[in-house]
């Protein structure tokens, strides 16, 4: 099923939809994609990731455990709860390609994965970091600065979908972009089914058209720009419940497409926690012609300071992310592209993981980590260009490092990877050149297949 959003609009009466659309950015008005049929998942980690425990590990033997003080760098691998050592690295088949002992499903993805190492955040306060990552602009204090990267992508690319950008379990931004471009947030995949379904009580054919005319009458009456934005919704709401797609997301359907779903997903098994539903429901969303964008946190409690909530509880909720981020690239991977044989939806698919920040490469005082500016990034599918690592952080302290950004390897002259970076090169990716969202960062070329 894929529903063009013509349709969406003409059900919307009056135009409401487009609201926003005179507050649409100058710049970006002239900003034309050439890729036309790319795709968006942004998996949000919530609390601050470790990078030893994930995607920049150290070997123990090369830094154990006590000598933090020498090398400001401690995987401790050997603290951490029911950790096997045969598994504290986990190789690739991508050579030089490694991972911390969780990284679970996702090093079955190496050939499509681009890791970025050594980029550095904007501050260590959760509020202002995670802003920053999700909008790829540094805030004033707490107040945005920019619309989610999401929010733009969908003002650029998806007008055709009911729901361009589908957002569960994160905060989405829009300033200035179109209101059909912000994020329908949602705090689970049930919620979300729900928002979608009919009311439990039916209204006939009169009763509907007699509403509809007091409401259109209600609205003609008042200049309220407030009052005007609630019958806008109203009737936002209204038409993408008319277009009877909530059965896209009935996790509890007893069909064998969901059963097989929900398997694949890990949803009864619970292995991948809250974010394995979510990804079920990126996975709809964008196969059946739903969303253009979808962002999900993918797992959460990951601010662990306290050394037993470090070594119990942080790598396995990090596993679980990484995991439900693979059974996302893997259904896509498996799923045609509307219809297309020769052709996956992982092709035309960008997924990105991120978190506001990273965990200190030593220990605290508690046996735990505390916060650090420098952090890391993956990335997969269509317009990336796999089985490579770009950047490199330090031996001494893993510090990030300047990195050429047409090659992606370490030097001198080049430039410290930030948000801003990866938001302008996703920008790249659909054909978008120019700085149309004043990133004011270049594109990291090397992280992009070529055109």
């Amino acid at each position: 099923m894929h529903i063009p959003r013509r349709t969406f609009l003409e059900l919307a009466a009056g135009g409401g939809l487009l609201a926003g659309l005179g507050g649409f950015p100058r710049r970006l008005r002239a900003a034309t994609p050439t890729v036309t049929d790319r795709y968006f998942v942004f998996a949000y980690f919530q609390g601050g990731w470790d990078m030893l425990l994930g995607l920049d590990p150290r070997s123990p033997d090369d830094f154990p455990t006590g000598r933090g003080a020498d090398t400001g760098i401690e995987p401790a691998y050997d603290t951490v709860d029911n950790l096997d050592p045969a598994n504290w690295l986990v190789d690739t088949d991508v050579p030089g390609m490694t991972f911390g002992p969780f990284i679970g499903d996702l090093a079955q993805h190496a050939s499509r994965l681009a890791v970025v190492r050594g980029m550095t955040m904007g501050s260590v306060a959760h509020e202002v970091a995670r802003r920053h990552a999700f909008t790829g602009v540094q805030p004033a204090g707490t107040s945005v600065r920019a619309s989610s990267v999401a929010t733009l992508l969908a003002a650029l690319l998806g007008e055709s979908e009911p729901i361009p950008n589908l957002v569960c379990g994160m905060p989405s931004f829009n300033l200035g972009h179109p209101s059909w471009a912000s994020g329908l947030g949602t705090e689970s995949v049930d919620d979300l089914y729900e928002a979608l379904s009919p009311g439990a009580t039916t209204v006939g054919e009169g009763q509907r058209a007699a509403l509809e005319a007091f409401f259109a009458n209600q609205e003609s009456r008042t200049s309220s720009p407030r009052a005007l934005d609630i019958y806008a919704n109203r009737r936002t709401a209204r038409s993408i419940v008319d277009l009877d797609i909530a059965a896209t997301f009935d996790l509890s359907a007893a069909s064998a497409e969901m059963r097989a779903l929900r398997e694949v997903f890990g949803v009864d098994s619970g292995t991948t926690g809250e974010g394995g539903p979510r990804a079920l429901m990126a996975a709809q969303a964008l196969t059946h012609g739903v969303s253009r964008c979808v962002s999900f946190e993918a797992t959460g409690d990951l601010d662990t300071h306290a050394g037993a909530q470090w070594q119990s509880d942080h790598g396995p909720n990090l596993r679980a992310g990484f995991d439900s981020v693979a059974a996302l690239a893997t259904q896509l991977a498996a799923t045609p592209f509307f219809g297309d044989a020769g052709d996956n939806w992982l092709d035309h698919t960008t997924i990105v993981c991120l978190s506001e920040f990273a965990r200190e490469a030593a220990l605290n005082s508690n046996g735990g980590r505390d916060h650090n500016l420098v952090n890391a990034m993956v990335l997969l599918g269509g317009g990336i260009r796999g089985g490579q690592i770009i950047g490199r952080t330090t031996d001494l302290g893993m510090q990030a490092q300047p990195v050429d950004l047409s090659t992606g390897t370490v030097a001198a002259s080049g430039e410290v990877l930030t948000n801003e970076h990866i938001a302008r090169s996703l920008l790249h990716s659909i054909g978008v050149e120019d700085d149309v969202a004043d990133y004011r960062a270049d594109p990291v070329l090397s992280l992009l297949e070529s055109r």
